[in-house]
């Protein structure tokens, strides 16, 4: 039977006969064969100083050496996911998982049931991944400790949680607090929660995509939002995205607010004019009319000399507008 193991763009191993070949990699991937050493797979020197190189070359020892402690630590500590491929014992060694799921944290799935329920390997596993939660013990799934600890490192990880943190207030908020996206995964009577959304869209405005209907419908809260991340504009109900205030509130914080906006509003000459004075650039997004309106293109390149670009072709070659314009560089 033969394997191929990869260790590096100029290296490989390749498994023959219980025998490890090295083989050298030149330009064009061309393979020297002249140039290998045979490494004995149940020489205990010759396997250390190949995991030193690639620790996933555990998989490849003979059963004995797979339960040396001295090679499982050196495999784990340069691949964490080689615990996979150590002997049994070793899985529920705490020194050996501790230091696997130091350099992984998705070794936790490889170590003893025992230590998927030791509070220091979790947090040191969730720490490094946080998705390695989803390894860990049930009743560490509910432990607010190891779940935070996960969440501060992948906000995804709330979704790992048990179902009752996933609907605990103060937990969530926390959470969020952390990572705003970790909102997806709390409960529905918490992505209703204000003071819950707020802080999650604070920390992320993408999180607002996951607050409730309600909220994003909500204008008083919306604006609230928007004026904090113009760009959670995005995820406003399609009501509230045709509105020139949660519009314009969004803009002053996020400058791309109006490619969010209703298409009735590209028409709606108070809501352009007053646009175009917060941006002029946002003359783009004029109705052709709009741009043609020499009131609203003189606002717009005494704010930003640019939009001149995006005038009406009438009134692009208007002097006092291409001063403005001149005046304005």
């Amino acid at each position: 039977m033969t394997n191929l193991l990869h260790i590096n763009g100029g290296e490989c191993l390749l498994i023959f006969k219980s025998k490890l070949i090295k083989l050298d990699f030149f330009m064009n991937g061309i393979v020297v064969a002249n140039n290998y050493a045979e490494l004995s797979l149940s020489d205990k020197d010759q396997v250390l100083n190949l995991l030193q190189e690639n620790g996933r070359a555990l998989e490849f020892a003979n059963q004995q050496l797979r339960t040396d402690k001295e090679l499982v630590l050196c495999a784990v500590r340069q691949k964490g996911r080689a615990l996979k491929f150590a002997g049994p014992e070793l899985k529920s060694n705490f020194e050996c998982v501790l230091a696997a799921v130091t350099q992984n944290g998705k070794a936790l799935e490889y170590a003893s049931d025992e230590l998927k329920s030791n509070v220091d390997i979790v947090i040191a596993a969730v720490s490094n991944n946080g998705s390695a939660l989803i390894f860990a013990a049930d009743e560490l799934q509910s432990n607010s400790s190891v779940v935070l600890a996960a969440v501060a490192q992948n906000g995804g990880a709330l979704k790992f949680a048990a179902e009752n943190l996933r609907g605990d207030y103060a937990l969530v908020l926390a959470a969020v607090k952390l990572k705003g996206r970790a909102l997806e995964f709390s409960s529905n009577e918490l992505r209703a929660e204000k003071e819950i959304v707020l802080a999650a869209v604070k920390e992320n405005d993408w999180a607002f995509a996951h607050a409730s209907d309600e909220l994003r419908a909500d204008k008083d809260f919306v604006l609230q939002v928007v004026s904090l991340k113009g760009r959670a504009l995005e995820f406003a109900s399609d009501e509230l995205k045709a509105d020139p205030e949660v519009i314009l509130t969004a803009a002053i914080e996020y400058e791309w607010a109006f490619d969010h906006a209703a298409i009735e509003l590209i028409s709606n000459r108070d809501f352009i004019l007053a646009a175009v004075k917060l941006h002029g650039l946002a003359l783009e997004y004029a109705s052709e009319d709009l741009r043609s309106d020499r009131e609203i293109v003189l606002a717009a390149v005494k704010q930003n000399a640019e939009a001149l670009i995006y005038a009406g072709s009438d009134l692009r070659a208007d002097r006092e507008l291409r001063l403005n314009a001149k005046l304005g560089n």
